[in-house]
């Protein structure tokens, strides 16, 4: 019985250790999760008339199958440039105004954006079960 005894005291004592170690993560094994998306980079037009960034860039593919930056604000008439920096096809596309661009790996390409004021969900045709998918806002 004694060697019971002994053995359930040092059960207690790794229990009490694993929990009293607090909720530092782990280096073994875990993954933090990445970084939010930086912000669009975006130029203003100082010529006058809405305000508001005339041109916005989007990586496609950059850390998977992501857009990134995912939000994107542009003025309406301005252009977005998309850069396929992924290993497979990525198309950048607003389903329901006909917009669809596909780009091969290392491609981009410069899209003009003639859509009135709002917001429009944007996806690559290729991978939007994947969760790639963002949000395009046009200024006046």
């Amino acid at each position: 019985m004694k060697g019971f005894g002994l053995a359930a005291v040092l059960a207690l004592a790794v229990v009490a250790s694993a929990c009293s170690s607090g909720s530092s993560p782990s280096s073994s094994g875990t993954t933090q999760p990445p970084p939010p998306s930086p912000t669009a980079s975006q130029s203003t037009d100082s010529g006058g008339g809405g305000g508001g960034a005339t041109s916005a860039t989007v990586q496609a593919g950059a850390g998977g199958f992501i857009f990134s930056p995912n939000t994107v604000t542009i003025a309406e008439g301005g252009v977005v440039t998309v850069k396929n920096v992924g290993t497979v096809h990525h198309s950048f596309s607003i389903q329901s105004k006909n917009i669809n661009k596909v780009l091969n790996p290392g491609d981009s390409a410069k899209i003009t954006i003639d859509l009135p004021p709002g917001t429009y969900p944007f996806v690559c045709i290729f991978h939007q079960s994947q969760g790639m998918t963002g949000t395009l806002t046009v200024t006046g």
